[in-house]
């Protein structure tokens, strides 16, 4: 695994590093979430973009994302657009989705964005040639959240996504029993000895807690925390992420 910079933190080198989700409904909520986001001890923001109620309002969304990233300063911005199937807010049809990040990478200074693995596989390479162009990181993800597979068929999905040539590769599991929550932190463990990108991945929900802060024991790079709104299941809050890491790490 090769350490990745975005916007010069470094993602696969020491302890793993805490993301807090931005998830306003409209530009005055997102704003002020950012300047929640700078007051916490967070090293990266997530703008959840599905969350945004006007997707059709691209001049709103580019002058909103242009402020969020004026607001963070030196705080690296991943946007992601996050479909329903994949655990986000709304059903995104390819061609807006790749319209709408397209806009994004050629009009704004965001650190990132997140490429759904599942999408049209020509869509996908449109938007990772894109990015590199426009020296724009890309996390390539893909969300279970009604099951975990197999060991074997995580450690296969984290090696199709690094294949794509993707930045970092992220996989988010909803487990069912104390070995699915294992069998994520050894397919992790596993993988990160075979390919180059960080990896990212987490088990969801209250059974899945200890992967959020563990990352350094099984090579995950980054976990998700909150200041005050909660994207996903079993997020712990930055202040208790940070606290448990420095423990762990110690």
């Amino acid at each position: 695994m090769t350490p990745v910079s975005f916007k010069g933190l470094s993602l696969g080198s020491g302890v793993p590093k805490i993301c807090v989700p931005i998830t306003g409904v409209d530009s005055n909520t997102v704003i002020g979430q950012a300047g929640e986001a700078v007051s916490s001890s967070a090293d990266i923001a997530e703008w959840r973009l599905d969350y945004f109620n006007d997707l059709e309002d691209t001049a709103g969304i580019l002058s909103t994302a242009n402020r969020l990233v004026e607001i963070l300063g030196d705080l690296p911005l991943i946007v992601t657009l996050r479909d329903r199937a994949e655990g986000g807010k709304r059903q995104i049809a390819d061609a807006d989705y790749l319209k709408l990040y397209t806009q994004i990478m050629l009009r704004t200074d965001v650190t990132a964005i997140d490429i759904e693995w599942r999408r049209e596989p020509t869509i996908v390479d449109q938007l990772i040639t894109l990015a590199h162009a426009h020296q724009v990181r890309t996390i390539i993800s893909h969300h279970e959240f009604e099951h975990t597979p197999t060991k074997s068929e995580m450690m296969a999905q984290l090696k199709k996504m690094a294949q794509l040539n993707g930045d970092v590769v992220k996989l988010a599991v909803m487990p069912e029993s104390n070995d699915d929550v294992l069998n994520l932190m050894v397919a992790t463990h596993d993988a990160s000895q075979n390919i180059s990108q960080p990896i990212i991945t987490m088990a969801m929900g209250s059974l899945g807690a200890v992967t959020r802060v563990a990352g350094q024991t099984f090579n995950s790079v980054l976990t998700f925390a909150t200041t005050s709104a909660v994207s996903a299941p079993g997020q712990l809050t930055v202040d208790q992420t940070r606290q448990i890491l420095k423990i762990i790490a110690q």
